[in-house]
C-alpha cells in the first residue's frame, strides 16, 4: 500500500518531500550506470503516493496537475524533480499527462486507477517513426500496425497514451489510446542515440499486431490537440526544465567556491546573472500554469492561455540556453568532464530543452497575440 505524501501549496516544506528529493539527487549519476536504471526511483515515487496523486480525487488520487486548484504545486513539484534528476521528471511529467488526458477525454481512467495506485507508471508517446502508428478496425476494436519513436520509459511505463491514424485513410485528425506497453519485446532502447537524457530509457516500440478494444480509445478524433491543453500544457515540461537550470547553477556556484573563485567579479556577474534568469522563469511559469489551468472555455480565454504557455516556453528555451553558456564559460573544460554531476545536468538539460517545432510554436504566440482584441495584450 502506498503512503501518501500530502499533497499541498506547502508541501515542498514537508520533511519526507525533501529526503525524496535529497535521494533523487544523490542517485542521479548512478541512474544511467545502473542495470536497474530508474525503477528504483519510480518506485520511491510510488511509497511517497506521487504516481497516485495525479489521480482524480474519485479514483482515490489528489487531482495533482488536473487543475487549477493543484497548478502551483504541480509546478512546484516539478521543478523541484527537475533540480533532482531530468530523466526523473520528464516520466513523471508524462504520467501527469497521460491522467490528466484520460480524465479530460472520458477515456479508460477509471479501469487504470487501481494499476497507478500500485505503481503502474503512465507515459504519452506521440512520435511516429518511419512506420507512423495506425489502427485497423475489427470486429470489436483495432489492430495496430506501426512504431513510436522517442517513446520514454521503455521497460517503465506500464501503459502509453499513444496518437493513432485511421488504418485506411491518410488525412484526418489523430486518435487516442491507451496500450499497454509492457512487452520487452516490442521495446528498442539502443534507437536513443542521444547523448543526454539517458536515464528516461527512450527509443522505440513496435505496436504491429496488437490489438485493443474498442474501451482503449480515448475521446474523439482530434483531442490531442485540443486547445487549451496541448500546447497551454508546455508549462509543465518547462518547469523541469527550469529545475535543471537551478541544479546546473548551484553546482556551478560550488565549483567556483571549491576554486575559491567566488570573488571574480567576472564570475559573480555571470552568476548573478544566471540567478536573475532562474527567478524571471519562476515567476513568469507560476503564472502561466495558473493562466493555463483556469482558462474557461471561451474562445479568448483559449487562446490568451496558449499564447501564454508558448511565449513562455521561448522565454525558458532562451533563459536556459544562456544559463549553460554562462556556466560553460565560467567552468571552462570542467563542464565538459564525464562522470560529473556538472556534465550530465548540462548534457540532459542541453537536449531535453530541444522541443518540436520551436520556430512554428513562436510564430503561433504571434498570430495569437495579433488576432486578440485587446490593443495591449502584454
Amino acid at each position: 500500500m502506498s503512503r501518501p505524501l500530502a499533497i499541498s501549496l506547502r508541501c515542498h516544506e514537508a520533511g519526507e518531500y525533501d529526503a525524496l528529493m535529497d535521494w533523487l539527487t544523490e542517485r542521479a549519476d548512478m541512474a544511467e550506470t545502473d542495470p536497474a536504471g530508474l525503477a528504483p526511483e519510480m518506485e520511491a515515487l510510488r511509497q511517497a503516493g506521487l504516481l497516485a496523486a495525479c489521480l482524480p480525487d474519485a479514483e482515490g488520487g489528489q487531482g495533482l496537475g488536473l487543475g487549477a486548484e493543484t497548478a502551483i504545486t504541480a509546478f512546484e513539484l516539478l521543478r523541484r524533480m527537475g533540480r533532482a534528476n531530468l530523466s526523473v521528471a520528464r516520466l513523471f511529467e508524462g504520467h501527469m499527462n497521460a491522467v490528466k488526458l484520460l480524465h479530460l477525454y472520458d477515456g479508460p481512467g477509471a479501469r487504470v486507477a487501481p494499476a497507478v495506485r500500485n505503481g503502474a507508471l503512465l507515459g504519452v508517446w506521440g512520435a511516429d517513426g518511419a512506420r507512423p502508428l495506425r489502427g485497423f478496425a475489427t470486429g470489436g476494436g483495432l489492430r495496430l500496425e506501426g512504431e513510436k519513436i522517442f517513446a520514454s520509459g521503455l521497460g517503465l511505463v506500464r501503459f502509453a497514451i499513444v496518437t493513432l491514424r485511421d488504418g485506411i485513410a491518410d488525412d484526418g485528425p489523430d486518435r487516442l489510446a491507451l496500450v499497454d506497453v509492457s512487452d520487452p519485446a516490442r521495446q528498442d532502447p539502443s534507437a536513443w542515440k542521444a547523448s543526454g537524457m539517458r536515464a528516461t530509457v527512450s527509443g522505440r516500440f513496435d505496436f504491429s499486431g496488437l490489438e485493443i478494444d474498442a474501451g482503449h480509445i480515448i475521446g474523439q478524433p482530434g483531442d490531442y490537440v485540443r486547445e487549451p491543453h496541448f500546447e497551454g500544457g508546455i508549462w509543465r515540461y518547462c518547469a523541469a526544465h527550469l529545475g535543471g537550470a537551478e541544479a546546473l547553477v548551484a553546482l556551478w556556484r560550488d565549483a567556483l567556491a571549491t576554486r575559491g573563485r567566488l570573488d571574480d567579479p567576472m564570475q559573480l556577474g555571470r552568476y548573478a546573472r544566471a540567478v536573475s534568469l532562474c527567478r524571471a522563469m519562476a515567476s513568469l511559469l507560476r503564472e502561466t500554469a495558473r493562466t493555463v489551468e483556469a482558462a474557461t472555455d471561451e474562445r479568448e480565454a483559449i487562446d490568451a492561455a496558449v499564447a501564454a504557455a508558448l511565449l513562455a516556453r521561448q522565454f525558458v528555451e532562451e533563459g536556459c540556453v544562456e544559463i549553460l553558456q554562462l556556466a560553460e564559460k565560467s567552468l571552462g573544460t570542467a563542464a565538459y568532464m564525464t562522470g560529473t554531476p556538472i556534465e550530465r545536468v548540462r548534457r540532459d538539460l542541453s537536449i531535453f530543452l530541444r522541443q518540436a517545432a520551436p520556430d512554428a510554436k513562436l510564430l503561433k504566440a504571434g498570430r495569437l497575440l495579433a488576432g486578440a482584441s485587446d490593443a495591449a495584450p502584454w
